[in-house]
């Protein structure tokens, strides 16, 4: 890549916040018109919300907010983690996605045609892979006028496709992962007297077989508490050497080097407030990552 090219970089916490630097990316002029994905990750984030309380679209001259202030909004309290993506196909900032996982995983490459829209194109309600063929009444189409077909492409790092423009958009759990995170996480609440009388009746209510939560009622110098936690599951991490670790970030960013793979913006998560990427691995990958892609960008990445 030519040393004159210049190539934000945003690096923060949790992954929703990429929908936000993605449009700050166009408002700058990075993004002109619709750029592949390349999602490096070890999930895949393509989690759906079928509504939101304000359209994705934000309108012109609208007084509520400026553009930035609109979607970093947006990006707090109407998506997650896991559902960022397919707002980013509908907003016409990403064309196809190609999320690319990690070795460890041991996934299956695969593709798929998809598509999404929002009826009558009002950015609120969404709706995703209509059955769209010739013997579609044309007049049905006119309730989704923002209609979006892509490729979604599952693929380890040596078949991403070669020779194009992307967003790069890197999540360090790809590198070390703790998947198990519920595991780790539980609150306690204090009840009265009468609530943990009864707490045999509320534990033997069917549905909490099909509720994923775990109820533990305890008795202390006579107060009376719950501690609530997703019921255990199976204890799964990925946590490689330092070695490793640079072995991998060297290993990615050569191989887009090799497949002449342009990033117009990279976006790089942490993970760190979900705990998917451990604590004590996000300052090394992050100080790996960065070394690594200035030698891929040079002297034009510019970093927030």
């Amino acid at each position: 890549m030519p040393r004159t090219v210049k190539v934000p970089i945003s690096i923060f916490d949790e992954h929703n916040e990429a929908f936000f630097f993605w449009h700050a990316a166009k408002h700058a002029g990075f993004i002109n018109s619709p750029l592949d994905l390349l999602h490096v990750d070890a999930h895949h984030d393509m989690g759906r919300n079928d509504q939101f309380a304000k359209s994705i679209y934000f309108l012109d001259g609208s007084e509520e907010q400026d553009y930035l202030g609109y979607y970093r909004e947006f990006a707090q309290t109407e998506l997650d983690i896991s559902n960022f993506i397919l707002p980013a196909v509908l907003n016409k900032l990403v064309h196809n996605v190609y999320f690319l996982f990690p070795a460890w995983r041991n996934y299956r490459a695969k593709r798929r045609t998809m598509n999404i829209s929002s009826v009558f194109g009002e950015g609120k309600v969404l709706k995703f892979n209509l059955k769209i063929d010739n013997r579609t009444n044309p007049l049905a189409l006119k309730a989704y006028p923002d209609l979006t077909r892509f490729q979604y492409f599952t693929l380890p790092l040596e078949k991403i496709p070669g020779n194009r423009k992307v967003i790069l958009d890197i999540d360090m759990d790809f590198f070390a992962c703790r998947d198990s995170i519920l595991n780790h996480m539980s609150y306690e609440l204090e009840v009265t007297k009468n609530q943990f009388a009864k707490k045999d009746t509320m534990l033997h209510d069917p549905t909490l077989l099909f509720s994923g939560i775990a109820f533990d009622f305890t008795e202390k110098d006579g107060r009376y508490f719950v501690q609530i936690s997703p019921k255990k599951g199976r204890d799964f991490s990925h946590l490689p050497s330092k070695s490793n670790i640079v072995t991998e970030t060297r290993g990615l960013v050569s191989t887009l080097a090799a497949k002449n793979i342009r990033p117009v913006v990279i976006t790089i998560c942490r993970s760190c407030i979900s705990g998917y990427c451990p604590k004590e691995y996000v300052g090394f990958i992050e100080k790996e990552l960065k070394a690594a892609l200035r030698e891929l960008i040079g002297d034009g990445l510019l970093e927030n």
